[in-house]
């Protein structure tokens, strides 16, 4: 037929249009609306159904397949989740140990690597490799969980990659009549797939709860001074690392004993000469708060504990640290964070983490309800707080370090003056001094207190007057832990007391003007006394140009010289 006999085609008007609109959309909620809802209920039934189904396999694969590499004492280890029911760690040409697992029937195979040939016997039980281990026995259940933590974040990421793959198998299946032949789809039916499903789920957690035997050696020496210790059940395959770990471990026990009463020994001490000291303590004046800061704590537990007890008589209102809180940002010493996190008591503790702490540490912090700061400024109770971790990165055991981004301390610290200059900024918390002198050159830093440390040693507060009188004031933190340097080459133990003056410091704030008013240090010898500074004024409230202080808020502030301080 040819186009000119076909009836000529007519536009549909707007109205029509609507018309058929108000005649389709209920039909089709009277029709294929109820049947959508029940098919849609059944589909996310059978897919949560499928889920939880594969859940197991994703575990068990998970739990086969977890890996992650870390330190435990000064040996690099790579820790990978078995199912032998036991613990074997292989020491190279020395030899191997075993300990009954914990959590039976998944075990842990440990390669410990830098020790064998090229170290010498000799030199992993040397004192400094003992003196690093005594960190593992004075707090091994913080030191293990720490290592296990890391080990199952990686199974719940390998299981959730696992599960992932099951469901896209059973998408698969679902959609079998369109993507397979019917002679297919007629031997993947839902009783012949369930029953495959279920054999294999049955054997692979059989196998799981009685595995195979793996090759014994054909000799298991049990080390005997080991009985009564973390590592009760301890057995060797070489008559040689039987020796050295008996030496070893009698070492490391020894050590551990006489650390922990020298420490214990010390935080007695310097308790006493604080409480004799209660008149002097830092106390905020009427109109102003008080904050604690420090750096460089590198996990000293004496100091941890002296500086819990200085926070918990002062209640400074919140607690920042400058960085390097750990010694080798080890997963191993998740016990110092948790130890650390206690100074506040509740308080907000904010960090900018040094170059000796880790990814690793920053996760730790966060667990233990401390504030990382990552670049942005954070409001913390009324306060603007800005920083960033260190774009160094001290490897563990080594006095090499490595850059962990494209950045040099110097755009570092313009970084952090670009940030705080874009909003109001009160305090900023850095770790090494080349950002610091990057932000206190800054004609009117834009920042009211910034914080540092380093180099393990303090100076006196700096003071830069900005042009509308207010003032910015820097202080370089000494080391909160007493650490001498060099610590990296010497396998410092954080299981002593302060080898050098160990610093805190007060920070004083008038509330009506945001400014620092003063700075009081307080030093805790090596001899276990404890020196309180006199607060070292940082400016002056009363000479602020009347224009300035009503800006800031501050018509009426109070004195610093009526301070009781």
């Amino acid at each position: 037929m040819s186009a000119s006999l076909l009836p000529p085609r007519r536009s549909l008007s707007g109205r029509t249009v609507q018309r058929l609109f108000r005649r389709s959309v209920p039909r089709w909620s009277r029709t294929t609306a109820p049947e959508l809802l029940p098919r849609l209920l059944r589909s996310l039934g059978l897919a949560l159904l499928a889920a939880l189904l594969a859940a197991p396999l994703a575990v068990a694969w998970g739990i086969g397949h977890a890996r992650v590499q870390d330190y435990l004492g000064p040996n690099e280890v790579e820790l990978a989740a078995t199912y032998d029911g036991e613990v074997q760690i292989d020491l190279g040409p020395l030899g191997n140990a075993y300990l009954p697992s914990p959590a039976a029937p998944v075990g842990l195979d440990i390669n410990v690597g830098g020790v064998g040939a090229t170290a010498g016997a000799a030199s992993v039980f040397s004192e400094q490799t003992l003196t690093a281990y005594t960190t593992l026995f004075a707090d091994p259940q913080e030191a293990v969980a720490g290592i296990v933590e890391r080990l199952v974040a990686d199974i719940v990421v390998e299981s959730l990659q696992a599960e992932a793959v099951a469901m896209l198998a059973f998408a698969l299946w679902v959609l079998r009549r369109q993507l397979l032949s019917p002679a297919v789809v007629r031997h993947t039916s839902l009783r012949r797939t369930a029953a495959v499903y279920g054999t294999v789920v049955v054997v692979i957690i059989g196998s799981i709860l009685a595995p195979a035997p793996r090759q014994q050696p054909t000799t298991r020496l049990p080390v005997a001074v080991a009985t009564g210790t973390q590592l009760q059940g301890l057995t060797v395959d070489n008559l040689v690392l039987s020796n050295l770990l008996d030496r070893g471990i009698k070492g490391v026990t020894l050590l551990t004993q006489r650390q922990q009463n020298a420490v214990q020994r010390y935080i007695d001490s310097a308790a006493e000469s604080l409480t004799t000291q209660f008149s002097k303590l830092p106390k905020a004046a009427p109109g102003e708060r008080m904050y604690l800061g420090f750096s460089d704590l590198h996990c000293n537990q004496a100091m941890t504990e002296l500086i819990k007890r200085l926070a918990a008589i002062t209640s400074p209102d919140q607690v920042f640290s400058s960085g390097d809180d750990t010694v080798h940002g080890t997963a191993a010493e998740r016990g110092c964070i948790t130890r650390e996190s206690r100074i506040a008591a509740g308080a907000p503790f904010l960090v900018s983490t040094g170059n000796h702490d880790s990814d690793i540490t920053e996760s730790q912090m966060q667990n233990a309800g401390m504030v990382v700061l990552d670049g942005k400024v954070v409001e913390s109770e009324g306060l603007a707080v800005v920083g960033d971790d260190d774009p160094e990165r001290q490897v563990p055991f080594s006095v090499e370090r490595v850059t962990d981004r494209a950045e040099t301390e110097e755009q570092f610290g313009q970084r952090m003056v670009d940030v705080a200059a874009a909003e109001e900024t009160d305090v900023m918390l850095l770790h090494q001094p080349a950002a610091s002198v990057v932000v206190m050159n800054t004609p009117n830093p834009p920042a009211r207190l910034v914080l540092w440390g380093h180099y393990h040693s303090q100076a006196r507060p700096a003071v830069v007057v900005h042009d509308d009188g207010t003032w910015t004031v820097g202080m370089q933190q000494g080391t909160a832990g007493g650490v001498r340097e060099p610590m990296f080459t010497s396998f410092s133990t954080p299981f002593s007391p302060p080898l050098i003056t160990a610093d805190v410091y007060f920070y004083f704030r008038d509330n009506a003007t945001g400014l620092i008013t003063g700075v009081q240090p307080v030093h805790f010898l090596p001899n276990a006394r404890v020196v309180i500074d006199k607060p070292i004024p940082t400016g002056d409230l009363t000479a602020l140009p009347p224009e300035t202080r009503e800006e800031l808020g501050g018509a009426t502030p109070t004195p610093l010289a009526e301070s009781p301080r």
